[in-house]
């Protein structure tokens, strides 16, 4: 789907000349309209439009490999802008990989604040504050800046242009400072556009202020942006994307419940929580307003597949309701790279037998959480009970959407060159993931670090488990929007990038709710999400959640991790919760005001939760039996065939995968396929969970369990982040570069922001 509003993103580039030039100036002018005059941009709408543009393209949430040489969507178009830019999109990045979502990523290049090897300190900590000129969060801030306070006094537009064109530019400043707050709480506040002559810039570097100013800037930009943009835009052929009031409140109410949740207030204060609730509902409001909502509510489909579809449904046709409430357009055009927006999405996903780039891998615990066909946990003992061998079986339908596993199809629009693929397929509509795993010796079977190989020419990638929510899957119906061939495979994608989505909303505002005790109207929200994808009545939730704030909120908490899986959620669920470590030893850092006292001091504790510290990371795999099949690996070997069997046929995932268990332990299947399917693993195949958690203790030989940095809930500035502005305070915990330590204290309502403090008085 390419829309208007990114045809116009080139012929911007013009306006933005003088943007792409070098200088190390904290402030230096960067001129948004090259040779226009200011009045020329500024008068006229269309060309304030692009001007927009330039701020969307520089702001949405595009995901960009911060190790990478590629950049934009993972390998092209604009250069890499690194943490400060970070918008998680549900892809391993330099955050995510520190929660449980993903298989050992922490450990394999990015940044991993849990590593019990590693001491962080303002010498090796990312840059998050401030990565260079050019690229710099505060460049793009003063951006919308310029556009809200030109535009304000503008001669030639109308009342409605104004308000359009300023509240766009409010939204998409504050998300610019809300990346920046759940990193290191206050911040410098600039609403206004400030001198940019050289010899003033040393005036100009503003001090850190309190987490609540900060916050309060944050609400004040996204609440009047919310009054003055359209709950939907008239004419959508050209500006489908564009933020609406209900992305600007629903931004706000996710704000508002961060600064409520136990990393910033540690007191469990009720006005915070009352606050995201008023945000929250005004934000569903505006979003019902525009026609905004759950799509697909009653239609979940076959085993959610209805709900599969939300990533690429998302405007017009059998989708009456849109799901996106926030997002990044992209486009396939094909030419320069300045021209193209793709998503990389698919193209990351994707097996390396169908030109992928080779797939992601979750965690053995992700997948092991999900909730059973009945609803219940698998812990819990429902109807149905667990076994981890044949883990697909009877589970919440969202599992089946969420994960490819062996034996399933996972078809795609496209014809196979066997020149430039190795592929036992020759196009993608017959694919099936047949990555049965089998080992050439003993050793390597039990080592609990150890993977075996695969068919299919995958060789030994490990992976018997893909991530598949959000793929484009051809089974479901709908009509692919990348464009196919061996040599790219589908990286030319203009699949869209949700960054927030309704029921999210829903979420928050079911957890604001719980936070002010109105569990019933919580309650109501989850089994309203349960239902949308194929549950009933209660929907298997824990009936002692309505009269328990903790319980509701874990619960809250869970439904977050299932339903909002890989969409770039969990980490900062992780972060704004304490969930690392409960917040134990925060007093060794702040005093006693950074004890959670108000979640009784832990709130791992307080949920009923198992810390993160104490979880060690697996991937799955399923291998042949060794006593069936053990031999060494060609791309040529097949197991079937010196077993003399066929290979299973492969799930299309609309079959039932329920079954009945009676009295005497006898299981009756649903579905022959599935029933086949189940005889087949335990006939031939075995699970291992292979530690990823590569952390190895010299004198043992036991792998670390992780140890998060109990310091980086609030992250320390970089060396760099003080050498160019030098009024700025470092944050408590961290070394300073004036040769002290940091004194800005991000939980105090009137923290220190002198550097004076932070000079050291040691001589050599």
């Amino acid at each position: 789907m390419t829309r208007n509003i990114l045809k116009s993103i080139s012929a911007v580039c013009l306006i933005s000349a003088a943007l792409m030039s070098c200088n190390d100036d904290f402030l230096a002018e960067k001129r948004p309209f090259g040779s226009f005059g200011e009045n020329d941009v500024y008068n006229d709408w269309e060309s304030v439009k692009l001007r927009l543009n330039y701020i969307y393209q520089g702001s949405l949430p595009y995901f960009r490999d911060y190790n990478s040489n590629g950049g934009n969507m993972g390998g092209n178009s604009t250069s890499t802008n690194g943490p400060s830019d970070l918008w998680p999109v549900g892809l391993p990045d330099v955050l995510s990989t520190n929660a449980d979502e993903f298989a050992g990523y922490g450990n394999n290049g990015y940044g991993y604040y849990a590593d019990p090897a590693t001491v962080w300190t303002n010498t090796n900590i990312h840059k998050y504050f401030w990565t260079g000129t050019n690229e710099n969060p505060w460049k793009k801030m003063r951006e919308c800046t310029d556009v809200i306070v030109k535009v304000g006094r503008s001669e030639g537009l109308s009342d409605d242009q104004k308000k359009w064109a300023m509240g766009q530019a409010r939204f998409f400043r504050a998300t610019r400072y809300f990346r920046l707050f759940k990193r290191f709480g206050g911040l410098p506040i600039i609403r206004d556009l400030q001198s940019t002559t050289l010899s003033d810039t040393l005036d100009l570097r503003v001090t850190r202020q309190s987490s609540e100013d900060t916050y309060k800037f944050i609400i004040e930009d996204l609440t009047t942006a919310g009054e003055e943009l359209p709950v939907r835009w008239e004419e959508e052929a050209n500006d489908w994307g564009r933020v609406t009031a209900g992305t600007a409140y629903a931004l706000a109410g996710y704000v508002a419940n961060y600064y409520a949740s136990p990393v910033f207030n540690r007191q469990d204060e009720q006005e915070r929580w009352q606050q995201a609730y008023e945000l929250n509902t005004k934000a569903i409001e505006k979003l019902n307003e525009g026609h905004f909502g759950m799509s697909y509510e009653g239609n979940p489909g076959n085993n959610a597949s209805n709900w599969a579809k939300i990533w690429c449904n998302i405007f017009g046709g059998d989708n009456l309701n849109s799901e996106a409430v926030f997002m990044a357009n992209c486009n396939n055009a094909p030419g320069d790279a300045g021209d193209q927006l793709y998503n990389c999405l698919e193209q990351k996903l994707r097996p390396s037998n169908t030109g992928g780039a080779g797939g992601i891998t979750p965690s053995a615990e992700m997948v092991d959480a999900f909730p059973m066909a009945d609803g219940k946990r698998p812990e819990e003992g429902g109807l149905y009970q667990y076994d981890k061998k044949l883990f697909f079986l009877n589970r919440d339908p969202r599992f089946y959407r969420t994960f490819a596993f062996p034996g399933t199809e996972w078809k795609f629009q496209g014809s196979i060159d066997s020149t430039q693929i190795r592929s036992p397929y020759a196009t993608g509509q017959e694919y099936q993931l047949q990555n049965w795993a089998w080992y050439n010796n003993a050793d390597n079977m039990t080592a609990a670090d150890q993977y075996g190989y695969y068919g299919d020419y995958l060789g030994r990638n490990g992976k018997s488990i893909y991530v598949r929510k959000k793929s484009q899957d051809y089974g479901l119906g709908v009509t692919p929007m990348y464009v196919f061939d061996s040599s790219s495979a589908f990286s030319r994608n203009a699949q869209p990038l949700i960054a927030m989505r309704y029921t999210e909303v829903l979420l928050n505002l079911a957890e604001s709710a719980c936070g002010i005790n109105r569990l019933d109207e919580a309650w109501n929200i989850l089994v309203r999400i349960r239902q949308r994808v194929g549950y009933t009545g209660d929907c298997g939730l824990n009936p002692e959640i309505r009269s328990n704030r903790a319980k509701m909120f874990e619960a809250i908490l869970y439904e977050r991790m299932i339903e909002l899986a890989y969409e770039g959620k969990r980490f900062d669920d992780c972060h704004r919760w304490m969930l690392f470590d409960g917040g134990v030893g925060q007093d060794e850092i702040g005093g006693s005001s950074w004890i959670p006292s108000g979640w009784g001091g832990n709130t791992c504790t307080y949920l009923g939760v198992k810390p993160l510290n104490d979880v060690t990371l697996h991937r799955i795999e399923i291998y042949f039996d060794p006593e069936a099949f053990m031999g060494a690996y060609a791309e040529t070997t097949d197991p079937f065939a010196a077993l003399e069997i066929s290979k299973p046929k492969a799930l299309t995932l609309d079959e039932d995968f329920t079954t009945v268990t009676d009295e005497d332990g006898n299981t009756t299947y649903n579905n022959t396929n599935v029933r086949s399917m189940a005889n087949f693993y335990r006939a031939y195949m075995l699970r291992k969970d292979i530690t990823t958690m590569n952390v190895v203790d010299e004198e043992t030989g036991n792998v670390n369990v992780p140890t998060w940095d109990k310091k980086c809930y609030f992250m320390g500035l970089a060396s760099s982040d003080q050498d160019n502005n030098p009024n700025v305070v470092q944050t408590i915990g961290w070394n300073s570069v004036f040769g002290g330590m940091g004194s800005f204290d991000p939980l105090s309502k009137n923290p220190n922001t002198s550097v004076e403090s932070e000079v050291s008085t040691t001589t050599e």
